[in-house]
């Protein structure tokens, strides 16, 4: 399950099935790409993109985008330059 608002806080109304895994060897890369999905999600039921909100009655957060990401990459903490993470997808079937 995922959250698409209000931060850690599992209020039913914002977690959905995304049946998915996702696996990394660079955690710092593995955000930008959770941030996607999240987005894809906000967007699917009629919300703004993440780093369009504002303060809301379910999130009081002044700044949605994870600025510490960009921190991290420049620390050289990992990737967090989208255009520079190796995104691979694998799907499988049920046998």
């Amino acid at each position: 399950m995922r959250l698409h608002n209000a931060g850690t806080t599992a209020r039913p109304e914002f977690v959905w099935e995304y049946s998915s895994m996702c696996f990394s060897t660079d955690y710092v890369a593995l955000d930008p790409i959770g941030w996607e999905v999240i987005d894809a999600r906000r967007e699917a039921v009629g919300r703004k993109k993440l780093v369009e909100t504002v303060p809301d009655k379910n999130s009081a957060f002044m700044h949605h985008q994870p600025e510490h990401v960009e921190i991290a990459g420049a620390l050289g903490l990992g990737v967090w330059d989208r255009s520079k993470i190796d995104l691979r997808k694998v799907l499988l079937q049920a046998a």
